[in-house]
C-alpha cells in the first residue's frame, strides 16, 4: 500500500549527531558549472555524453501553490498548463507541434509539474542540430517570461485542469482532505493544494493568472539546468543570451515561506471510508530541521541514517514474514514533509482487525532498537550493501544518462545542497564507513522518535469502524512501548557455500557468431542455448534472461492457481539450505538477483548482476531452479498477507471495473477469473512446489541471454558449469493455446461503482491478426500513437473535456495471432457518451483517410529518437533477443528497426488502422458513480 501523500519519499536523516563544527566542506563535482546572472537567475550546466546527441533542460521556478493569493487557489498549476498553450514565439499548440516534429513526445518527454513550493518545466531535446538546441532555449525563455494568457485558451484549459483534478479523485483524496487541515494546521499548506480549488479553476480568468506569473516568475526565483551532449561554453552562452535581459518587478513581492507551526501534544485523524480496503496507522514526530548538505559531517550523518534505515527495514521485513505478525508491512525512519520540515515517520499496514496490535508491534521493534541497538553483523551487512551501491554508482558515473543528473542539480538550487560526484561519494563512504561504530549508530537511534509535536493518522474500511483504536488506546500504546522492557534482537545465519555440491560442468559443443549484432551463440551439451552480447553501455551491469516454452498453458484449469502462485511460494520459502531471510543476509553487498517466472506460455528466469559478482550470480541461478524449498512458517505468513490484501478488494470501484473487463474479454473462461479470496483459498502449496519443480526440471530447450559488461573467456567456464550443469532430460515442449477470447461483435457495459463524479472509459478493438511480422507490429504501433495524438487534440485541446487519453495497439503471435487496441480516458459522467461519440468520429476519419504526412513524420521521428537511446541499453538488447527467440524470428531482424521506420507510408498505416480499429469488433466499458442516471 502506498504511503499517504504527506509522506514524501525522501529518506533524509534521523537526527543530528554530535559532530565537529570544523568539519570540512564537501568537494563539489568539478564537472558541474554553476553560476548566477546579474539579475539573480541561477544556472547549472554539466556536459554528459550519455545518451549521445541528447540534452536535458529544466526551468525551475521557486514558486508553487503556497504563494497563491486567496483568489488564485490552483492558478500556480494553471500557469504551468498555459505555458503549453501559447507563448511569444509559439501560438496556441504550436510549441507542442514543433517539439513532436523533432521527436519529443508530449507527456512522456515534454512535461511540467507544480508542487507546494516550486514549479519545474521538463524539456529533453535532441542536440545533434544546433538549430534545435537554440530553439529549445527559445522555449525556456518563453516559459520564463513570454507565456500568453489568451482569454479563449484560458477558458478552454479550465476543463483540462478539472479533468486532471478528477483523475486524482478517490479514497486517497478524501482521506487527504481530512488529514491535511490537521497535519498542516496554521499553515498555507493546509489550504493550498497544488491542484487547487475547483470553483477557482472552473471560473479561471487571465487576470489573476497573469498576476501570479508576473509576481513570481522572475529571475531571482529561477534556475536553468542543462545536462547533455553539448559543450559547457555553448550552453552557458545560450543561457546568458536568453536570460540576461530578464528583469524582476521594480518592487518585487517578498518570496514568503510557509512555516508549519509546531503544536505541542498529539493530534489525531481517525477516518474510515467505504472504499478503503485495508487498515493502517501512521505516526509522525516533528524533528529539528537539518541544514543543507554541504559538509562531510552532513555526509557522515546521512551514512549513519542510511545504515539505520536499512537495518530497521530488514527487521520489519523479517517480522512481517512470521505467521502471527499483526501487520503485512511496516516502515519507520526519517522523512521530509515539505521543504525543511523533518519528521520521524512510522507507517504500519495492519491485518484486518489488528490495527492496535500492529501499531504496538512496530513501536516495540523501534523500542528494541532504542534499548539494545543494532547487532554487529547487521551493521557490517548494511555497510557492505551501502558501499556496494556506491561502487556501482561510481563505476557508472561516466555512463549515466543525463536525466539521472538533473534532479540533483534542481535540488542544489531549491535546497542549497552541494553537488557531489558519485566517485567522491564512494571515496567518502570508503573513508567514513569503517570509522562509524556501533555506538555511533545506536546513539543516532536513541530518542529519534521523541518529540513534542506528534501526528497520528488512523485509516480503516468503513465496515471496520467499530474495531478502530481510540485516542486513549493509541496514547496508551505509545506510553507503554516508550519504556517497555524488551529482549535483544536475535537472528540466525547459515554458514557454508551457496551450492554445497557443485554440478558437473557441461561443455560448449558448438559456437556460432552473429557478427552484425555482436552476439556469440553457444550450444551446450545439455541442449541449452546461450546468446551472449558483450557491451560497454554500463560498466557494472549484466542482464541475464532465460526461457523455454510451456508455462501455465500446460496445466489443467484445476491447477491454475497453484501454478500462478508457485514462484511466489518458493521465493517466500527460499532455496537450498537458506530460508529467504538467511539468503538475503548471505547476499548482502552482492549485486546478484534472480527471479523465476511462470507465464501463460513460458517458464523464465530473469537476473541482474555485475562483473564483480558474476560467479556468485551463477551459483544463485543454479540454486533457484534446482533447490526450491517449502518453508511452512513462511507460507503461512504469505497466506495471511494475501488474505489481508484480498479480504476487501471488492470495496474498490476500480476492482469491480477491472473484474468486469477481464471476465468479459476472457469470455468468463477459468483462466480469466480474478484473484478473489475464495479462489486463493484453493491454493495447494505442495502441488505448487511440484509444479515449480516440474517447470524448472529440464533445460534441454532453454535459451539464455547474457548482455552487458562480460568477457567471453572468463564467462565461458561459468556458463559451462552452471548452465551446462543444469538438468536435462531431452524434453522439448510447446505451449498450448488455452485462450478463448476475445468476444466478437459490439459490446457496451456500464458499471456503477464509486462515489466521485468521474467516469472512466476503456474501449477494446480486438480480433485475429493475419500477419505478425516486425513491420506489422510497427504499423500497429503507429496507429496507436497517431490516434492518441488525434484524440488528445480533439477531447483535450478542442473540447477541454479530459486530462489525458491513452491508446495502445499491439499485434501478438503467441498463443495465437491477434491484435488488441485499447483506448482509455476519463470525463464527467454526463460527458461519457459525448466523448465516446467524438472519439469514434476521430477513429472513423483515421480509417477513412489515414494519417497525414506530417503525422507520420512526427511518429517516425519520435520512434527513431526513442530507439536511438534504447538501443544503447542492456535491457533493450536483452528484451529484443528474448522476443525474437521466443517468436522464432531471425536475430538479424533486430537491427532492421531503422529500415522499417523508413518504409512506413501513410497507406501502410491506414491499412493497419482499418484492420486494428474494426468498428464491428468493439467492447466498451464505462465506470460511473453509484446512484447516477445513465448518461
Amino acid at each position: 500500500m502506498p504511503r499517504p501523500l504527506w509522506i514524501l519519499a525522501s529518506f533524509a536523516l534521523f537526527a543530528a549527531t554530535s559532530l565537529s563544527a570544523q568539519s570540512p566542506a564537501l568537494i563539489a563535482d568539478t564537472t558541474v558549472h554553476a553560476g548566477v546572472l546579474p539579475n539573480g537567475l541561477h544556472y547549472y550546466i554539466k556536459q554528459n555524453a550519455t545518451p549521445a546527441a541528447r540534452l536535458e533542460l529544466r526551468l525551475v521556478v521557486r514558486a508553487g501553490s503556497v504563494l497563491e493569493d486567496d483568489d488564485q487557489k490552483g492558478l500556480a498549476h494553471f500557469v504551468e498548463h498555459m505555458a503549453f498553450n501559447g507563448t511569444t514565439r509559439f501560438a496556441k499548440n504550436d510549441l507542442v507541434q514543433y517539439l513532436e516534429s523533432i521527436g519529443v513526445r508530449f507527456g512522456a518527454d515534454l512535461n511540467a509539474s507544480t508542487s507546494f513550493d516550486e514549479t519545474v518545466y521538463i524539456l529533453p531535446v535532441p542536440s545533434d542540430k544546433p538549430a534545435i538546441v537554440e530553439r529549445a532555449f527559445d522555449i525556456l525563455q518563453d516559459w520564463a517570461t513570454g507565456v500568453r494568457f489568451d482569454s479563449s485558451e484560458v477558458v478552454n484549459e479550465r476543463g483540462v485542469v478539472l479533468g486532471e483534478w478528477r483523475s486524482g479523485l478517490g479514497v486517497g483524496s478524501r482521506l487527504r482532505d481530512k488529514e491535511f487541515p490537521l497535519l498542516f494546521a496554521g499553515s498555507r499548506y493546509a489550504e493550498r493544494l497544488p491542484i487547487g480549488d475547483t470553483a477557482t479553476i472552473g471560473h479561471a480568468e487571465p487576470s489573476p493568472i497573469r498576476r501570479f506569473y508576473r509576481d513570481w516568475y522572475r529571475p531571482d526565483l529561477m534556475a536553468v539546468v542543462a545536462v547533455g551532449d553539448v559543450p559547457v561554453a555553448q550552453l552557458e552562452a545560450l543561457i546568458r543570451d536568453r536570460f540576461s535581459a530578464l528583469r524582476s518587478p521594480a518592487s518585487p513581492r517578498p518570496r514568503i515561506d510557509a512555516p508549519v507551526p509546531e503544536v505541542a501534544g498529539t493530534r489525531f485523524s481517525i477516518a474510515t471510508d467505504p472504499e478503503l480496503t485495508s487498515e493502517s496507522i501512521q505516526l509522525l514526530v516533528r524533528r529539528p530541521s537539518l541544514p543543507a548538505w554541504r559538509l562531510e559531517s552532513d555526509e557522515r550523518r546521512q551514512l549513519v541514517s542510511s545504515l539505520v534505515s536499512s537495518i530497521a527495514g530488514q527487521r520489519l521485513s523479517d517480522l512481517a514474514r512470521k505467521p502471527d505478525a499483526p501487520f503485512v508491512g511496516a516502515f519507520f525512519g526519517p522523512s521530509r514533509l515539505v521543504r525543511d520540515i523533518e519528521v520521524f515517520a512510522l507507517t504500519v499496514n495492519a491485518k484486518e482487525g489488528k490495527s492496535k496490535e500492529a501499531f504496538e508491534a512496530v513501536l516495540t521493534e523501534r523500542r528494541r532498537l532504542d534499548a539494545h541497538g543494532v547487532l554487529p553483523a547487521e551493521l557490517e551487512r548494511a555497510k557492505a550493501s551501502l558501499l556496494r551501491g556506491r561502487e556501482q554508482s561510481a563505476a557508472e558515473q561516466d555512463k549515466q544518462f543525463s536525466g539521472s543528473f538533473v534532479n540533483q542539480l534542481v535540488d542544489a538550487f531549491l535546497n542549497g545542497n552541494t553537488v557531489v560526484s558519485a566517485r567522491t561519494r564512494l571515496e567518502l563512504a570508503q573513508r567514513l564507513l569503517p570509522s562509524i561504530t556501533r555506538d555511533e549508530v545506536n546513539a543516532t537511534i536513541r530518542g529519534s522518535a521523541r518529540g513534542t509535536d506528534r501526528f497520528l493518522a488512523v485509516r480503516a474500511p468503513e465496515k471496520s469502524a467499530a474495531a478502530m483504536p481510540t485516542r486513549e488506546q493509541l496514547l496508551a500504546i505509545l506510553d507503554r512501548t516508550d519504556t517497555a522492557t524488551v529482549a535483544p534482537w536475535t537472528e540466525t545465519t547459515v554458514a557454508g557455500p551457496l551450492v554445497p555440491v557443485q554440478p558437473t560442468p557441461g561443455r560448449i559443443v558448438s559456437t556460432r557468431q552473429h557478427p552484425t549484432l555482436g552476439i556469440t551463440e553457444w550450444r551446450l551439451s545439455n541442449g541449452a542455448r546461450v546468446l551472449v552480447k558483450p557491451t560497454d553501455f554500463k560498466a557494472d551491469q549484466i542482464v541475464v534472461g532465460g526461457s523455454a516454452p510451456g508455462g501455465l498453458s500446460l496445466l489443467e484449469d484445476k491447477d491454475l492457481i497453484n501454478g500462478m502462485l508457485a514462484t511466489a511460494i518458493v521465493q517466500q520459502s527460499g532455496y537450498g539450505q537458506f530460508d529467504a531471510p538467511s539468503l538475503r543476509r548471505r547476499m548482502a553487498g552482492k549485486v546478484a538477483v534472480t527471479f523465476p517466472i511462470i507465464s501463460e506460455t513460458t517458464q523464465e528466469l530473469g537476473g541482474l548482476t555485475a562483473p564483480k559478482d558474476l560467479a556468485t550470480f551463477f551459483e544463485l541461478l543454479y540454486l533457484t531452479v534446482t533447490a526450491p524449498r517449502l518453508d511452512s512458517a513462511a507460507v503461512a505468513a504469505f497466506r495471511s498477507q494475501v488474505r489481508t490484501a484480498l479480504a476487501n478488494r471488492d470495496l474498490q470501484p476500480a476492482t469491480a471495473f477491472s473484474d468486469t473487463v477481464t471476465l468479459t474479454m476472457g469470455m468468463n473462461s477459468p483462466r480469466s477469473q480474478p484473484m478473489t479470496l475464495a479462489r486463493f483459498e484453493t491454493l495447494d502449496v505442495n502441488r505448487a512446489l511440484a509444479i515449480y519443480k516440474e517447470r524448472f526440471a529440464d533445460f534441454s530447450d532453454w535459451t539464455f541471454t547474457i548482455v552487458g559488461n562480460v568477457n567471453l573467456d572468463s564467462l565461458r567456464p561459468l556458463v559451462e558449469r552452471w548452465i551446462g550443469g543444469l538438468p536435462a532430460k531431452g524434453r522439448h515442449e510447446k505451449w498450448r493455446d488455452r485462450s478463448v477470447g476475445p468476444p466478437a461483435g459490439q459490446i457496451t457495459k456500464l458499471i456503477h461503482k464509486g462515489k466521485e463524479p468521474v467516469s472512466t472509459q476503456v474501449v477494446f478493438f480486438t480480433g485475429k491478426a493475419e500477419v505478425t511480422t516486425s513491420a506489422e507490429e510497427l504499423a500497429a504501433d503507429a496507429v496507436g500513437e497517431i490516434l492518441q495524438t488525434r484524440l488528445l487534440e480533439k477531447l483535450r485541446e478542442a473540447m477541454g473535456a479530459t486530462y489525458g487519453v491513452q491508446v495502445n495497439t499491439n499485434v501478438t503471435a503467441i498463443p495465437k495471432q491477434q491484435y488488441q487496441t485499447v483506448i482509455s480516458f476519463t470525463s464527467t459522467p454526463a460527458q461519457a457518451d459525448t466523448l465516446w461519440a467524438a472519439a469514434f468520429d476521430v477513429i472513423t476519419a483515421l480509417r477513412a483517410d489515414g494519417p497525414t504526412g506530417d503525422e507520420l513524420h512526427k511518429y517516425v521521428e519520435q520512434a527513431r529518437r526513442s530507439t536511438e537511446v534504447d538501443v544503447k541499453t542492456n535491457f533493450w538488447w536483452s528484451g529484443m533477443i528474448g522476443d525474437h527467440t521466443e517468436k522464432g524470428a531471425p536475430l538479424e531482424e533486430i537491427l532492421g528497426w531503422g529500415a522499417r521506420l523508413d518504409a512506413l507510408t501513410p497507406a501502410i498505416v491506414q491499412d493497419a488502422a482499418r484492420k486494428y480499429l474494426d468498428p464491428t469488433r468493439v467492447a466498451r466499458f464505462v465506470l460511473l458513480p453509484e446512484n447516477k442516471p445513465v448518461p
